[in-house]
């Protein structure tokens, strides 16, 4: 039966734009085996042939999974037998750079290096930043309200974004691709498409707000006596008028001795065995050093490298981004969370003795954007515990709620944490999601089963 719809769909949108059996199956899964498994592939080059497509889809039953650049990490581009998957990786043009209002308006599968790359000619930058960004699409990035590094400067892609036209389910274009910040028509029915993950529709161009690019900053590594300590530097940095805080990534201790040593690095490794680490970035190395030596005088951190050129600062970010803790313990758990700063060392704290309680064999590892408390935690152990997940993400979601963080942070939400999303939300919250997928979606087609089970919808 499927050949019969691909066949039909290839008189739509042309033979150049299918994808099927080896021609799929020879393409890079990403992050997820599962999301190739549908065997069946739409590429298009044009809104029009994602409308020919979901009107297609919508009238034979046929659900659609879009996919962008297959870096997320919580199951939202999976795919199954029977489906369709939409891969947006031929939308990438620049269609308009607006230095003067300092905006940029561009296709749903454009990459965010590749924008970065063009709009830093003018001197500006997308204010928004991840490790992925080789491969991260922009429209993936608006899928599941990415964060990154700079949140903390400007805010996560939902407030990035001034403007989105998306196709519907019943395959009609909303076009809501203002350019301006004021543009005040009642409920704001772009942000609903924001961190839905294709549930609702395809995103397919978009209009972000763009930033001043800032002079290079200056790489320190520095060592805390704990979270706190290395919070208080990070205000203090925040509110200098000399100068500017890029950026502050947090590590755990074990996080940078198992990658240093992986990357062959004894020095760093040696520096993550004195607490756990923050890497932060600052335009003005004077101001720098004269708050890290008033830091390390009152004690909130104990230590500090300076990176001296362009090679120390490469080895100290690979630390940060190469995630050598799964290469070390394969087959842990992962968990994405957004924890108050006040809280975030006593809710470490609490996490890893009440890890170390319920098993003594299990391992926490943690980075994290310190300066907007999201974290991600890998918990691993010696052997594999993909299969316990519900007894400890039940640790590590503990007393988040009554803190005011939240158990998702930037990841989404995708098929991993569907079940957390119904026992942590709010009901009536819960309860809105469902009617806004019903209402927009009633057949529901768009990525079914992600973000809400697909059972609910009946």
């Amino acid at each position: 039966m499927l050949s019969v719809h691909l066949n039909a769909l290839r008189h739509l949108v042309g033979d150049q734009s299918i994808r099927s059996g080896e021609a799929l199956t020879s393409l890079d899964s990403g992050f997820d085996q599962d999301n190739l498994t549908a065997g069946f592939a739409i590429l298009p080059r044009t809104v029009d042939d994602i409308v020919k497509t979901v009107r297609y889809c919508g009238e034979h039953g046929l659900a659609l999974v879009p996919q962008g650049g297959r870096t997320g990490l919580s199951g939202a581009a999976r795919s199954s037998d029977g489906q369709v998957i939409l891969m947006m990786h031929r939308m990438t043009k620049i269609i308009a750079i607006d230095t003067l209002s300092q905006t940029a308006i561009v296709e749903a599968g454009c990459t965010l290096q590749t924008l970065e790359d063009a709009v830093r000619l003018h001197g500006l930058t997308c204010g928004i930043d991840l490790g992925a960004r080789g491969t991260a699409t922009i429209g993936g990035m608006i899928a599941t309200n990415a964060g990154g590094q700079e949140a903390f400067r400007f805010g996560p892609m939902r407030q990035r974004v001034l403007g989105l036209e998306v196709v519907l389910p019943d395959s009609r274009i909303l076009d809501d691709l203002t350019q301006v910040i004021k543009a005040n028509g009642g409920y704001d029915v772009k942000q609903l498409f924001i961190g839905a993950e294709g549930t609702l529709g395809i995103v397919t161009r978009v209009c972000l707000r763009l930033a001043p690019l800032p002079p290079d900053g200056i790489t320190a590594l520095v060592s805390l006596s704990n979270c706190n300590g290395g919070i208080r530097f990070f205000r203090r940095l925040e509110s200098l008028t000399q100068g500017r805080l890029l950026r502050a990534e947090l590590m755990s201790a074990n996080h940078v001795t198992v990658s240093a040593d992986d990357h062959g690095n004894p020095a760093l490794a040696a520096f993550g065995k004195q607490g756990d680490c923050v890497l932060f970035e600052y335009t003005d190395q004077s101001a720098l050093e004269a708050e890290l030596e008033v830091s390390l005088d009152v004690g909130d951190i104990t230590d500090a490298l300076i990176c001296k050129n362009e090679s120390e600062r490469a080895s100290v970010w690979k630390i940060r981004e190469d995630w050598a803790v799964d290469r070390a313990f394969p087959d842990g758990l992962w968990f994405d969370v957004s924890v108050p700063l006040a809280q975030l060392n006593s809710y470490l704290e609490a996490l890893r003795q009440r890890l170390q309680c319920h098993d003594a064999d299990l391992k926490l590892f943690y980075v994290g954007h310190m300066g907007d408390g999201n974290l991600h935690i890998t918990v691993n152990a010696a052997s594999p515990i993909t299969s316990r997940y519900k007894e400890i993400s039940a640790l590590v979601y503990q007393d988040l709620k009554a803190m005011g963080g939240f158990f998702s942070a930037e990841h989404g939400i995708g098929l991993e944490k569907r079940e957390a999303l119904a026992e942590h939300s709010d009901p009536v919250k819960y309860d809105l999601l469902n009617q806004i997928k019903k209402m927009i979606d009633p057949s529901g087609i768009m990525n079914p089963g992600k973000v809400l089970p697909s059972e609910d919808l009946k």
